[in-house]
């Protein structure tokens, strides 16, 4: 095949985050069934691999994991390696046998572990593409083609190689190159353990084709593969994490949309048995106490996490409140925040500068009202324009200020969006439905999949339901409420002061206009002034009932 082929196969693009490569293949939920990619050995790369290797001490098997790194197919004048060195003692250093583009980089003084190894090693790189592998590993020859193939043809793909733990070392870096030239390395092992729950993961979901959305724990930083703008679209592997990194990284991934891809023939061995150690698998405790808080899903973790714990929410709600009156908004969002889902966050979009300058009433008071409202309130933030994706929440909430949810509407539309694995859940109100009417729930990683694939003219909803499918809920009166057919009372008529600082309302026709004449005060000192308050009182008392009409009450 041709390289115009796949150099054609994408165009650049924006993501939530930055630049990202736009694809033309849609591909829907994982069925990565959908692409085609080149034969290993039958086409020409023209992409550039950089291979991440964080390692700290064990030079032995270092030497071994370097030199089948330069039996690799790939061509070498596209392939960088990328050692980093974090604080070994005594430090590492390069072998004889080892790629012909190589380097070792010593960690930064000021960070440390396997997390931030790996985010220094992919900011120092140079290319295309970002190859993960750990320091304590043997490849085949066809390694780095087999997975990088796929990553020529989309720019959304992580490959996922298959990784083994032998219990006995293959030989001497030499012994270990002469074989893999040879192709003949597998014969060196026996029956090999293996990561189990990948294994399960990839028999119940054919191979992450029709998986859910706990596909990410497929992802093992090991032996993986990706676009580095795609890498960048993510967010890249959180340095601070030394244990866990992988499964937060790989959850981050599938929320930017990343279409994950095991590549059987890309097999790793460890050297050395499948222990905790080796694994480096977080205990149940650290996922919820640590991971959980970055990571909604799985639910069985985040239910133990407190809600001032999470810091990362299931949803991300959306009310864009420009021009709405204060009533309004604060009825929108005081029924969304009273809801039975607590795991989420709230963003009021409007016009929020200069809403401490102007004229005193109008629209910037609402927006100073809503402000000194909400400012105390820890789930609710405010922007100047709608957000694309809710990344990296599992889930974007869109509601119209004039509509207010009931108490198990949200709960309701998760269940439906988990239960039809749908992109798209709609709410909408009884009855026929106009356009754009009720409440939209977007998951992330649908939307943006469709960002990357829609084209001009595309509505963005048609697009998510190609990709990832809808779903819609017809809701009754308890589940949503039309807030625009309640308007609030409209104030009373302004007048100028008078010369006291008191404002009244102007004289009904019929009514003297003026205080009432003047009596003696038979109750003592200061009754004058009572009788003028009472007489004031009954003023405004009459004025409200005919502002109301006939049949209204005070709220």
């Amino acid at each position: 095949m041709s390289q115009n082929k796949y150099a054609e196969s994408h165009v650049d693009g924006v993501s939530h985050r930055g630049k990202v490569e736009r694809v033309l293949t849609r591909v829907s939920h994982n069925d990565w069934s959908a692409l085609e990619p080149p034969g290993i050995g039958r086409w020409r790369p023209y992409r550039s691999v950089s291979v991440i290797i964080p390692a700290r001490g064990g030079q032995e098997r270092l030497d071994l994991t370097l030199a089948c790194l330069a039996g690799q197919t790939y061509p070498e004048d596209l392939l960088e390696v990328v050692v980093v060195d974090d604080h070994s003692s005594p430090p590492l250093r390069l072998p004889r046998l080892r790629p012909g583009r190589c380097r070792l980089l010593p960690a930064p003084e000021g960070g440390r572990g396997a997390g931030y190894a790996r985010a220094y090693g992919a900011h120092a790189s140079t290319g295309d593409i970002l190859l993960w592998l750990d320091a304590d590993m043997v490849v085949d020859r066809d390694f780095v083609e087999a997975q990088v193939r796929w990553h020529h043809v989309h720019a959304e793909t992580v490959t996922l190689g298959r990784v083994r733990f032998a219990d006995t070392a293959p030989g001497s870096p030499a012994e270990v190159l002469s074989r893999i030239r040879a192709g003949t390395l597998h014969e060196q092992f026996g029956p090999c353990g293996e990561h189990d729950w990948v294994e399960r993961l990839l028999r119940v979901s054919n191979d992450l084709r029709e998986s859910d959305h706990l596909g990410f724990h497929a992802y093992i930083g090991a032996a993986a593969a990706l676009r580095r703008s795609l890498y960048e679209a993510a967010g890249g592997v959180d340095p601070d994490l030394d244990l866990g990194q992988d499964t937060e990284f790989g959850y981050r991934l599938w929320q930017a949309g990343a279409v994950m891809v095991p590549e059987p023939a890309a097999t790793a061995w460890h050297i050395g048995g499948a222990g905790t150690a080796r694994t480096r698998l977080p205990s149940a405790r650290y996922r919820t106490e640590v991971l959980a808080e970055l990571m909604p899903h799985p639910h069985a973790y985040r239910e133990r996490v407190p809600v001032h714990r999470r810091r990362v929410p299931l949803v991300r709600a959306v009310v864009d409140v420009s021009g709405a009156p204060y009533d309004l908004v604060r009825d929108c969002v005081d029924r969304l925040l009273a809801g039975a889902e607590s795991d989420l966050v709230l963003t009021l979009v409007a016009d929020w500068e200069g809403t401490g300058s102007g004229a005193p009433g109008g629209p910037r008071l609402d927006l100073r009202l809503i402000q000194a409202n909400y400012l105390r309130e820890p789930r609710v933030g405010f922007a100047s324009a709608m957000p694309r994706t809710g990344f990296p929440s599992p889930f974007l909430l869109q509601v119209p200020v004039t509509w207010g949810l009931g108490q198990v509407a949200l709960s309701r539309m998760l269940a439906g969006a988990e239960r039809s694995r749908a992109g798209l859940t709609e709410l909408l109100p009884a009855g026929p439905a106009l356009p754009g009417s009720g409440v939209r729930l977007w998951r992330t990683r649908a939307l943006a999949r469709a960002l990357r694939v829609r084209r001009a003219g595309e509505d963005l909803g048609d697009v998510v339901t190609e990709v990832h499918g809808r779903y819609r809920i017809h809701a009754g009166a308890e589940t949503l409420t039309d807030l625009s057919l309640y308007r609030p009372v409209p104030p009373l008529p302004r007048t100028e002061p008078d010369p006291d600082g008191l404002v009244l309302p102007p004289a009904p026709e019929g009514e003297e206009d003026g205080p009432p004449p003047r009596q003696e005060n038979r109750r003592g000192p200061g009754g004058r002034a009572r009788a003028a308050r009472g007489w004031l009182r009954s003023r405004l008392g009459r004025t409200l009932r005919r502002v109301r009409g006939p049949g209204r009450t005070r709220d």
